[in-house]
């Protein structure tokens, strides 16, 4: 069983990454855009770091910690200008989205 499960979670990670990877294309692009303007609540241009933690909750990366959620915005916010803008938003998304979705999978046992 637990060998079934392990495989059913490998193939769900790989249907995660799969989808991750169109991140560069028109799509991809334009759901990224999507997910910035939800994330952007008072739609400034700028994801702050309550906006941010708001976000991931939203997503269901409840298991993420405050400390976690701090450093996501600190290594997103490359111009250190407290807020994630845009471009840094697309840069980072993709990554953090795929890490956290296949954390969030096994948690929810796949």
């Amino acid at each position: 069983l637990d060998k079934i499960r392990g495989k059913a979670i490998g193939m769900h990670s790989d249907v995660i990454k799969g989808f991750v990877s169109t991140s560069d294309s028109e799509f991809g692009q334009f759901v990224l855009k999507q997910l910035f303007a939800l994330a952007d609540k008072d739609k400034n241009g700028i994801i702050d770091q309550s906006e941010l933690e708001a976000a991931v909750k939203t997503l269901g990366f409840n298991f993420l910690k405050e400390n976690q959620v701090q450093g996501i915005f600190e290594r997103t916010d490359l111009d250190k200008n407290g807020g994630i803008d845009l471009e840094e938003f697309l840069e980072f998304a993709p990554q953090t989205l795929q890490r956290n979705l296949v954390k969030l999978a096994k948690n929810n046992d796949g």
